[in-house]
């Protein structure tokens, strides 16, 4: 049976030298630093297959408007196909081209797969492999439509995204195209398709709105099936969790309200405290003012004194001395009326600024005993500052050491009790909204059973001996890389799965889906090749050695094993007309780049190739 192996892809552009990547019959590993474009070369070789949109837009890109892939397959001319980098149709000539102009000419193929056209890239593929013509089941009412080569790409070539995924290996997640998936998975596993069956017709209206409906409703289950999955929810486990996380929000309220009432225990004499301070120093303030004023007051006292003691003196001194001109009306003293009274009275006036003096002197007292109040109350008030001042820092202390950080990590806790609670409640939510519509689609079955008198759909069915051959392929390769536990593999059916020494294949961590998901892509290549069953004969894994480089936890580590020499061992041990291209960041063993083709981004201007595109 013949086959596909992939030569040669390459970007070009107007002025741009080409972006190219060789590949080798056999192991080829694409290995280095991350965003060097490793798992964009698996996106641009999904794209060169068929698929639908373009590729990813990404700043290295600029100035690259075409893609080119070149194939090979036993007994048939070279294949190179161009295609634009916003999708479209392809360009193919039947030759071997790399950056060379072609020398044949171009017949155009289309991207789209059609059952009644012979130039398109699915049939061109599909005749390169023998499975031109095929049918697949589309749905449970046994309709069917032709394969694409689209069909089998997703066996093929298989994104970081999807090698890591809970899902199974066989299937894309999306249950409106599961049965048609499933359906690629059993033609390839035993050769046959599903050309004999027979669609159910005259099927009234209601039952083709009835079968629409499940179809939703079993999209719908599978989405919610998967984000459980994903998360690994069970609703028993979620109830114990739930009912945990009240109790510890209870608990943890009570500390919080706690802590909460220290806090404004703590803000309460802060406030008292800054409002004494604040009291304090506005009085201080209003002492100092009156003082000043106090002593100005005074000095005018001094003044009025000093004034009223030169008036005593000299009146006092104009009675004893010579007769001179009156020092207060001026009247010589021929024209003095010594003998007669006058409103400038000597005696009257020194009696007068004596009685005035004797005042000024008892409101200085006073003023002087107002002071000293004045001044003994500010020390006291200094002194009370000063306690309220430590009072104050004091608390504030507190607070930046003790009661806010004690709040702020209450707080958090509390707050992340509640995250969890809403996380939980929402899985909840998911799991009653996932059993309703379980119920819904029962009961239309249910429906249609009693209107059609039997079942309502078929399923398609592989052989179960065939199923278990496949399973020990798959257990055979396990045991071969040394995987931990690989004994007892089992596919099961309903999950089209595998169980792995007694556990799903999904419920492990990344690391080990991503293993184990590589051994089934492998496997199934193994067994079409040794049965002579149609198969493209290559396989495209982006990180399936998860686990060495990033593993979910102790149980998800495959470091400190020989896993990853006996991984790379086995696969160059591969048959010939077999083609496996591994995406790594780790560099494989010295073993294989001498019996291999190994690729390394480096990621260093200076050093090596720096990535799928060059450094700008």
């Amino acid at each position: 049976m013949s086959g596909i192996l992939l030569r040669y892809l390459a970007f070009f552009g107007p002025d741009k030298r080409p972006v190219e990547l060789s590949f080798a019959p056999g192991l080829n590993v694409i290995c280095g630093a991350s965003e060097t474009g490793k798992s964009f070369v698996v996106e641009t070789i999904d794209f060169m297959l068929g698929q639908e949109f373009p590729v990813r837009d990404i700043p290295e890109r600029d100035g690259y408007d075409r893609i080119r892939i070149a194939i090979e397959s036993a007994g048939w001319p070279p294949l190179t196909l161009d295609r634009s980098v916003e999708a479209g149709n392809f360009r193919a000539y039947e030759e071997l081209l790399t950056d060379r102009s072609p020398q044949t000419e171009a017949k155009a193929l289309k991207w789209r797969h059609s059952a009644a056209r012979q130039d398109t890239l699915s049939f061109a593929l599909l005749e390169r492999m023998g499975l031109t013509g095929k049918v697949l089941r589309k749905n449970a009412a046994g309709e069917t439509r032709s394969l694409s080569f689209r069909d089998i790409a997703r066996l093929c070539v298989v994104s970081e995204e999807e090698i890591q995924g809970r899902g199974s290996p066989l299937l894309s997640g999306q249950f409106l195209t599961a049965t048609g998936e499933y359906a690629a998975f059993k033609l390839l596993l035993t050769g046959t398709d599903d050309s004999a069956l027979v669609a159910a017709r005259g099927v009234s209206d209601r039952r083709e709105q009835d079968t629409g409906k499940i179809e939703l409703l079993d999209q719908m289950v599978a989405d919610l099936q998967a984000e459980l999955d994903e998360e690994g929810a069970e609703e028993v486990e979620l109830n114990d969790q739930l009912a945990r996380l009240d109790e510890a929000i209870r608990i943890q309220n009570e500390a919080l309200a706690d802590v909460q009432g220290a806090l404004d225990a703590v803000l309460a004499r802060r406030g008292a405290a800054a409002t004494e301070v604040r009291n304090r120093r506005a009085r201080i303030a209003e002492i100092d003012e009156f003082v000043e004023r106090f002593t100005l007051l005074d000095s005018h006292y001094q003044t009025d004194l000093g004034r009223l003691a030169a008036i005593h003196e000299s009146g006092s001194l104009f009675v004893h001395l010579e007769q001179r001109p009156c020092p207060l009306c001026g009247a010589l003293p021929s024209d003095q009326h010594l003998d007669s009274e006058c409103e400038g009275n000597i005696e009257a006036v020194v009696k007068a600024a004596d009685a005035e003096m004797v005042k000024i002197n008892r409101l200085r007292r006073e003023l002087a005993d107002t002071v000293t109040s004045l001044t003994t109350e500010r020390q006291g008030l200094l002194e009370s500052l000063a306690q309220f001042n430590h009072e104050y820092k004091a608390c504030e202390q507190e607070l930046s050491e003790i009661a806010s950080p004690a709040v702020s990590t209450e707080r958090a806790s509390y707050n992340r009790l509640v995250s969890e609670r809403a996380e939980v409640r929402i899985s909840l939510e998911k799991i009653g909204r996932l059993n309703r519509l379980i119920a819904q689609r029962t009961e239309i079955d249910a429906e249609q059973r009693e209107s059609t008198g039997g079942p309502s759909s078929t399923k398609t069915q592989v052989s179960k001996n065939v199923l278990d051959e496949f399973a020990q392929t798959i257990e055979g390769i396990l045991q071969e890389w040394h995987f931990p536990n690989a004994n007892r593999v089992f596919f099961d059916e309903g999950k089209r799965d595998f169980q792995i020494a007694g556990k799903d294949r999904g419920s492990t961590g990344k690391g080990l889906r991503a293993i184990t998901h590589a051994a089934v892509k492998i496997g199934l290549m193994e067994f079409c090749r040794e049965r002579d069953l149609p198969h493209p004969g290559f396989v495209v894994l982006d990180s399936p050695l998860l686990a060495y480089w990033k593993p979910e936890g102790v149980e998800d580590d495959l470091r400190g094993t020989d896993l990853k020499e006996m991984f790379y061992r086995y696969l160059l041990g591969l048959r010939k007309d077999s083609q496996v291209t591994i995406i790594e960041n780790e560099h494989p063993p010295d073993f294989v780049s001498r019996n291999g083709n190994v690729i390394v981004f480096t990621k260093n201007p200076h050093q090596g190739r720096y990535g799928f595109f060059p450094t700008t």
